[in-house]
């Protein structure tokens, strides 16, 4: 079934500059200056609600980097720690 979308209209405030910078990219991209800010408005909304994530990535984060410590700190990868003494290669 296409159900049709419930319009509401908003009146917002802006400058003049932004107006006119609002009605340029509308015009460029050939789309209405209110589908241009329903699209600006999704992009935000997404943004949003990744941010909103984000806590959970985080913990994903701590996670592998726990992993990633065991990997790196230990016995036989130490020997690489002093690399430049192992090529010979002088500091500096």
């Amino acid at each position: 079934m296409n159900e049709t979308p419930v319009r509401v209209e908003k009146q917002i405030e802006l400058s003049a500059e932004v107006a006119a910078r609002l009605a340029a990219v509308a015009q460029q991209r050939h789309v209405s200056e209110g589908q241009l800010v329903a699209q600006a408005l999704d992009m935000l909304f997404q943004l949003i609600a990744l941010e909103e994530t984000s806590d959970t990535n985080g913990d994903w984060a701590a996670l592998s980097e726990a992993s990633l410590r065991r990997v790196w700190d230990n016995d036989e990868d130490a020997i690489y720690d002093n690399w430049r003494e192992l090529y010979g290669v002088p500091e500096g």
